[in-house]
């Protein structure tokens, strides 16, 4: 079974606290900036909780714009309707609004089908102001279709973003995971036995197969 995050996080912290002792005698046996990468990939792991933030907030992109999507439906289906019982001759309004077409509460939809709204006022602003719309109706329209396009783009933002951070943190997480074996290991070869125990004392047991063998004894002088 997988190491959890608590455990890698907590082992690393750990083995920041023993390095303040043991430090200085491993790191020439570890690569440069060993302790550092401990520090940065612990950093990360902290910061996942930011990954569920993102999370929450492309959550509240798509209320937005369901909300969005089913006012402006609500909206084109009142607006043919005035168009149908107000122009009941004109077929060329009617094709223009789209009367008789379906509206479904999707971005694709429903955009389409306020644009056409807003493109057919354009065309025909006398019958449109004949049949009961205001500019005001119009505005709304508008208001709507740029809302649903302003919550496509944060939500697919949001999911790029929330991607990106999940893979981050999954990297941090394997690779702190490693580094404190290899550290227990290391101190193994360099510190005596009850500091070495110490160090292998940190390391997640999922990621350590077995408990390590004690340490060599110093050679005799």
């Amino acid at each position: 079974m997988a190491q959890t995050a608590d455990a890698v996080l907590r082992g690393g912290e750990q083995a920041l606290e023993l390095a303040k002792t043991y430090g200085a005698t491993l790191q020439p046996r570890l690569s440069g900036g060993f302790f550092d990468l401990l520090r940065t990939d612990i950093a990360t792991i902290r910061a996942n909780g930011e990954v569920q933030s993102v999370r929450s907030t492309k959550r509240s992109a798509t209320v937005s714009q369901n909300d969005a999507i089913r006012q402006g439906a609500e909206l084109v289906s009142a607006i043919r309707a005035a168009v149908r019982t107000g122009a009941p001759a004109n077929k060329a309004l009617w094709k223009a609004f789209g009367v008789g077409s379906k509206v479904t509460p999707t971005v694709r939809s429903v955009s389409g089908a306020l644009s056409a709204v807003i493109a057919a006022a354009a065309k025909f602003p006398s019958e449109t102001a004949a049949i009961g719309l205001l500019a005001a109706d119009l505005q709304r329209a508008q208001t709507y279709a740029a809302a649903i396009a302003d919550a496509d783009s944060a939500q697919e933002i949001t999911k790029l973003t929330s991607k990106q951070m999940t893979a981050q943190y999954r990297a941090a997480l394997d690779r702190l995971a490693s580094n404190l074996a290899h550290l227990a290991a290391v101190a193994r070869i360099a510190l005596d036995s009850d500091a070495a125990n110490a160090f292998a004392a940190v390391v997640p047991s999922s990621t350590s197969r077995k408990k390590p063998a004690p340490a060599p004894a110093p050679a005799p002088q």
